[in-house]
């Protein structure tokens, strides 16, 4: 069944938004050099591993 227009524009242009601002974000990361990179990364272990400590308490 193929997809009404209307659907495809809004389908077509949420894509576009999400794919700008993806782009906004690597560049921002980017600019900022890789201090901000190595600062970012740490915390993201320290979540799973703090998610995954919680439920074997």
């Amino acid at each position: 069944m193929a997809r009404s227009k209307s659907k495809h524009i809004r389908l077509v242009m949420r894509r576009r938004k999400q794919h700008k601002q993806r782009m906004k974000r690597r560049k921002a990361d980017a600019k900022a050099g890789p201090a901000r990179a190595a600062a970012k990364k740490p915390a993201a272990k320290k979540a799973a591993s703090a998610a995954a400590a919680e439920p074997q308490a």
